[in-house]
């Protein structure tokens, strides 16, 4: 009886307690647009420069054209300029998706996502290692096998834009910058390096982890 006492009290503190806390939680207007992950690479031949290596790079668990990877990579692998060797692709397990990513998502940043589209192509994708020292990226296509990797981190930051502020979206992420990442492709490194920029208040980098990552809009 005793024991059935204690337990009933237990429930009813719980509960109480659940109750209170629902009074604090607040949720955000909004249909989710895309949720996942969205680490990028962009590696400049000095400060300040245009990008030579621009890579986004998607790990999608919810959108409205489902589930999947996509990476966008565009690479002047040695950094001398436009030259037959250049890398434009989209790389995808799921060509809905990179079509819904393009179309809806990337152009808030870039109109080139649907001005002049990404030829797709069908990879496989691989992670590996931690958010502690080194975090990798493997996709391996027909045409195409691209390393990506990020190390020598900041201190962790969330980012939270608002529905209807500077973009359509609104959007939460968890970032963790990188003093040094690569891009391999095919084999060989590329050239250029990521360098400092500024997020806000917060010291960041055109290398970075971008996860818990949601789009609201």
């Amino acid at each position: 009886m005793l024991r059935k006492s204690l337990f009933t009290l237990f429930a009813i503190g719980f509960a109480t307690s659940l109750a209170l806390q629902a009074q604090d939680i607040q949720t955000k207007g909004g249909a989710v647009a895309v949720s996942g992950e969205n680490p990028g690479i962009r590696l400049m031949m000095k400060e300040g420069a245009p990008a030579a290596t621009d890579v986004s790079f998607w790990r999608v668990i919810y959108s409205p054209a489902g589930m999947g990877h996509v990476a966008y990579v565009k690479s002047d692998l040695t950094g001398n300029g436009p030259s037959s060797d250049d890398v434009r692709v989209a790389l995808t397990d799921n060509n809905a998706l990179a079509d819904y990513i393009s179309n809806d998502i990337m152009v808030v940043f870039n109109r080139e996502h649907v001005e002049r589209p990404f030829p797709k192509a069908r990879a496989t994708f691989q992670k590996s290692g931690d958010t502690g020292k080194e975090w990798k990226e493997t996709v391996k296509g027909d045409q195409y096998t691209v390393e990506l990797t990020w190390r020598d981190f900041y201190t962790p930051f969330l980012i939270d834009i608002p529905v209807g502020g500077q973009f359509k979206y609104g959007i939460n992420s968890m970032f963790i910058p990188a003093k040094s990442a690569d891009v391999v492709i095919n084999g060989k490194k590329v050239a250029g390096t990521p360098f400092p920029e500024k997020m806000g208040s917060m010291p960041s980098s055109s290398a970075f982890l971008a996860f818990s990552e949601t789009w609201v809009k």
